[in-house]
């Protein structure tokens, strides 16, 4: 096993750990272990989810207790209460999983105990506790260690199917732009922007990939102000208006994080004022240069340094964040950061093959000053990377129409 590990532990209740999605495809409610080692895969699992993981085919070895003592908060005889519906005396899986692990010879164990990334960070302190008293404290002091460098690379690194699921992500949440290019006009609010999006996503089966499947996406007309915040009714789109949208969507459990800048023309206008043209073209341009750059083998901050560096050299203010952030299970999914502080152990993290990230360095000016967020996908590739979300090249122009449908300018929109 990777890292010299001889055993691996996944301990977990009420969906604590972030990583049983990835390695095991569940997110059980119920108190489960699940050990790795070299050759063979245990779950230790209440009644109630025993046959499922039985069912998988994952494990070698599925050793079901009789229930789950934390979960139904006793540690006596379940009841009704019980999560898992069993009305039993309760089963120890710490019992059993001392029995399993005295049997073996081993020299290191890995938990999912990270300071530095939550994703990773996934074992409570109580269930460390139990694990500890179940070992002894001697014992797990001489074995134990972070799974963080198995864990990190699993989850960051793609395989074929994930880098195709991923792919489709994209497609679907640059479609939805485009759909929302043709029906977008001047008199809506941001909510009634998110409500086209949310309907499109509906039409389509999925949710957005940020907290609950009915959240909006981000939607800012530029002159409400461009901080973190949830679409405002009383924003209405006019002539002369930037609107920025960063969108994100969730498909076969991986996420897309696309953004897109658009501007409503006044009725008199063939194209955006030169300011705010200036201002997109200056993403657009930041963008163009970290693709011609990133590739396997740069360290985080030296991507960020070209993307920060082409924002400056347009004449706009430094960006207040990194320029990019790999993306997979979540939109931010840790790893390696594409920023600027060398300090910190996610900017100096070494990019690798089939690595995917969202690249945005972004022009945020205050006063209501033209902004523009440009974000796109990418996949990192031999010597280079490669584009997995269709490109916005240029400022997307909204024509100026009142009602009903329409054909939008979509500038940029179609670049594979």
């Amino acid at each position: 096993m990777e890292q010299g590990v001889d055993m691996w532990v996944f301990y977990s209740r009420l969906k604590g750990d972030p990583a049983l999605e990835l390695m095991f495809n569940t997110d059980t409610r119920n108190e489960v272990l699940m050990a790795i080692t070299k050759d063979r895969t245990y779950a230790f699992a209440c009644s109630g989810d025993a046959p499922g993981f039985r069912a998988s085919g994952l494990y070698t070895e599925v050793i079901e207790t009789a229930s789950c003592p934390d979960v139904c908060g006793r540690d006596a005889v379940c009841g009704q209460d019980a999560v898992c519906g069993q009305d039993a005396v309760c089963g120890d899986i710490m019992e059993e999983f001392a029995r399993l692990y005295k049997s073996m010879e081993v020299n290191k164990l890995a938990l999912n105990i990270s300071s530095e990334d939550t994703r990773c960070d996934g074992l409570s302190v109580g269930l460390y506790r139990k694990l500890e008293t179940a070992l002894g404290a001697a014992e797990m002091a001489r074995v134990k260690t972070g799974s963080f460098p198995m864990l990190e690379e699993l989850r960051a690194v793609k395989t074929p199917s994930e880098i195709g699921i991923m792919r489709e992500c994209s497609r679907i949440t640059t479609d939805i732009y485009d759909a929302l290019y043709q029906q977008v006009r001047v008199g809506m609010s941001e909510t009634d922007v998110g409500d086209i999006m949310m309907a499109e996503l509906r039409k389509r089966g999925l949710g957005t990939a940020l907290s609950d499947p009915n959240e909006y996406p981000l939607i800012l007309l530029v002159k409400g102000g461009m901080s973190h915040r949830k679409p405002n009714p009383n924003n209405i789109c006019l002539p002369g208006d930037m609107l920025v949208i960063d969108f994100s969507v969730r498909c076969n459990g991986y996420t897309s994080d696309i953004a897109r800048t658009m501007y409503f023309l006044k009725p008199d206008e063939e194209h955006a004022p030169q300011p705010v043209r200036d201002c997109a073209d200056a993403a657009v341009r930041a963008v163009g240069e970290v693709l011609r750059v990133i590739r396997p083998g740069m360290k985080g901050y030296e991507v960020d340094a070209v993307g920060r560096q082409s924002i400056l050299d347009s004449g706009y203010p430094d960006i207040p964040h990194s320029v990019g952030h790999q993306v997979g299970l979540e939109v931010h999914d840790g790893g390696t950061t594409l920023g600027k502080d060398r300090t910190r152990r996610t900017c100096r993290g070494v990019l690798r093959k089939n690595e995917v990230y969202a690249l945005e360095p972004t022009v945020l000016q205050p006063g209501g000053l033209p902004c523009a967020i440009i974000e796109d996908n990418v996949l990192l590739v031999d010597g280079g990377c490669e584009l997995i979300s269709r490109r916005q090249t240029a400022l997307i122009e909204i024509p100026y129409r009142t009602g009903g449908a329409g054909t939008s300018g979509g500038a940029g929109t179609s670049e594979p």
